[in-house]
């Protein structure tokens, strides 16, 4: 149906799961513009997409991005805005809850400013149990 999509967790840590997935979603994409927050049913499950606008994550990069310390952070950026912690913290917190959390970039809409064709951005998919 329409009605809400629930999930059961701890909120406090499911919000954590969010805010640490958009922080970073703002952290890497360009001043003005959009983060894209989106649910959806899957049979059992709840698909919640966080999408950026951003360089995208280079393919062979795609698991590691979960790893404790891995950062695309830019070289010689201060310790703390990108630390490599959120998204390593943000799977746990996912899988102990029993669901899933993958990376990988946005498909171009064909929306995207003349020219622009290699910063589709990166996407994010949590899918939680309902």
């Amino acid at each position: 149906g329409d009605g809400p999509l629930t999930v059961r967790g701890i909120d406090l840590r499911l919000s954590q799961v969010f805010q640490n997935l958009i922080d970073n979603a703002l952290s890497f994409s360009p001043p003005e513009t959009m983060v894209t927050v989106s649910a959806k049913r899957d049979g059992d499950w709840v698909a919640i997409t966080v999408e950026d606008r951003g360089p995208g994550i280079p393919a062979d990069n795609l698991d590691n991005v979960f790893e404790r310390f891995y950062t695309a952070r830019p070289e010689g950026e201060a310790f703390g805005r990108h630390s490599g912690l959120g998204l390593s913290i943000a799977r746990q917190i996912v899988e102990a809850h029993g669901g899933t959390l993958r990376a990988g970039n946005r498909e171009p809409t064909g929306s995207e400013p003349e020219g622009v064709k290699t910063a589709h951005g990166a996407k994010f998919v949590v899918r939680l149990r309902m």
